[in-house]
C-alpha cells in the first residue's frame, strides 16, 4: 500500500471516530443577566443549553413578577433578583424597574456626558443628593418657571446640606421640550447655557423630570463641583 492511500484511510478513520463521539450540550446560561424595564413593560427570560425543568422565582414580586415561563412584569419603581433554578444550580437576572422619571433623567445625563466627551471633557458623575435637588425643582417650575423657588428662595436652597459645593454650580431649565435629546440639544444651541454643559470646573450632576397636569414636561439639571 503506498503512502498517499494509507494517508486517505488514517483521515477517514479519523473522521468516522469524531462523527461516532457524543455531542456535547453547549453551557447552560440566561438570555439575559441583568434588564431595565419600564413599570407596565414585560420581558421572557430564557435558559439556554438545557432541556431541564426551570423554576423561576422573584427576590421581590412587588416589583417585578415572574411566570412559570419566565415571563418578566414590571410592578414597580426598584430592583429585583429573578432566579432561574435548573437541578441544583441558580442563574439570576438583576431587574431594575425604571419610571419615566428615572428614565429621561438617566437619558439626559448620557446626553450631556456625550456632547462633553466631544469636547474632550470628563463625564460628569452622578450625585443622589443633586438628583433629589433637580427632582424636586423640576416640580416647582410648575408652580414658578424660574431660578427662584415658590418661596421666594434661592433654587440652591434645594440642594441637601450633605452636598457640600464649592463656587462652580448651575441650573438648567427648560419646559415644552419632549425627549432628552430635544431639551439637551436646545441647552446647547443656547449661548447661555452651552458653556455649563462644557464646563471644565464641573464634576457632579443631577437630573429632574416631572409632567404637570396639562401634559407639560419639565426639565431641570442641577451640576457642580464639591468645595
Amino acid at each position: 500500500m503506498n503512502l498517499k492511500r494509507k494517508t486517505i484511510l488514517l483521515v477517514t478513520a479519523m473522521l468516522v471516530f469524531v462523527m461516532a463521539l457524543p455531542l456535547t450540550a453547549g453551557a447552560v446560561n440566561l438570555n439575559s443577566y441583568s434588564k431595565k424595564l419600564m413599570v407596565g413593560e414585560s420581558f421572557t427570560l430564557k435558559v439556554k443549553g438545557t432541556s431541564k425543568k426551570v423554576k423561576f422565582t422573584s427576590s421581590d414580586k412587588s416589583v417585578a413578577t415572574v411566570t412559570s415561563k419566565g415571563v418578566i412584569r414590571a410592578k414597580k419603581r426598584g430592583k429585583a433578583t429573578i432566579t432561574a433554578k435548573v437541578g441544583g444550580t441558580k442563574y439570576k437576572c438583576k431587574v431594575t424597574v425604571q419610571t419615566m422619571q428615572d428614565k429621561n433623567a438617566e437619558q439626559v445625563r448620557t446626553q450631556i456626558n456625550k456632547q462633553r466627551r466631544n469636547y474632550g471633557l470628563a463625564s460628569l458623575d452622578y450625585n443622589k443628593y443633586l438628583a433629589k435637588a433637580a427632582q424636586k425643582r423640576a416640580k416647582e417650575l410648575d408652580q414658578n418657571y424660574s431660578h427662584t423657588r415658590p418661596n421666594g428662595t434661592k433654587w440652591t436652597s434645594a440642594i441637601s446640606l450633605k452636598y457640600n459645593y464649592g463656587k462652580y454650580y448651575y441650573e438648567l431649565i427648560a419646559n415644552g421640550y419632549t425627549s432628552p435629546q430635544k431639551v439637551v440639544k436646545a441647552w446647547m444651541n443656547n449661548a447661555n447655557t452651552k458653556p455649563a454643559i462644557i464646563g471644565k470646573v464641573y464634576e457632579d450632576i443631577g437630573v429632574g423630570y416631572y409632567v404637570a397636569d396639562d401634559g407639560t414636561e419639565f426639565w431641570c439639571v442641577i451640576i457642580a463641583m464639591k468645595k
